[in-house]
């Protein structure tokens, strides 16, 4: 793993409001488009945030259909091949980090591919000591979001 932010020219860090699906889309698809094989983007925010949605636009901008991205809720992993890899964790079910040790979740990080991680805290002493990007969605109400994109640290979230 890296020890150096490969994301510190980015002018994609911030805070954003959104206040429909398609305006999280288009956001997704902005950070998609500035990331490179490699890059692992770990998504934070409560049951219906968004981060599925977030994850469609940040898909489609390696020419993913939109369409074709689901949350993993059940499979625990999908894996999406455009013009890079994709790989799309959904940890919500996960335990322990020796239940996704033991499911082979973690050796996705040394793939290449552009990994996306929802519920990313349940893998927090992996995630946290490699080169990442955080995605905080925070619901305002139906439909308005308030979305932080910021260089990952080493750490937990709360």
């Amino acid at each position: 793993m890296l020890d150096t932010d490969p994301w510190d020219s980015l002018d994609i860090f911030g805070e954003f409001e959104t206040n429909s699906a398609e305006k999280t889309l288009e956001l997704g698809a902005r950070l998609g488009a500035s990331l490179t094989p490699g890059a692992a983007v770990l998504l934070f925010g409560q049951l219906g945030a968004g981060k599925t949605v977030f994850t469609k636009g940040l898909a489609s901008a390696f020419g993913i259909s939109i369409e074709d991205v689901r949350s993993p809720s059940f499979t625990l992993m999908n894996v999406y091949d455009g013009e890079s890899r994709v790989i799309h964790l959904d940890l919500y079910r996960v335990e322990s980090l020796e239940q996704a040790e033991q499911a082979g979740l973690l050796d996705v990080f040394d793939v290449g591919a552009i990994v996306v991680v929802e519920w990313p805290e349940r893998i927090a002493d992996v995630c946290g000591t490699m080169p990442h990007i955080e995605v905080v969605i925070d619901v305002l109400g139906p439909g308005s979001r308030v979305i932080r994109i910021e260089h990952g640290k080493k750490g937990t979230r709360n």
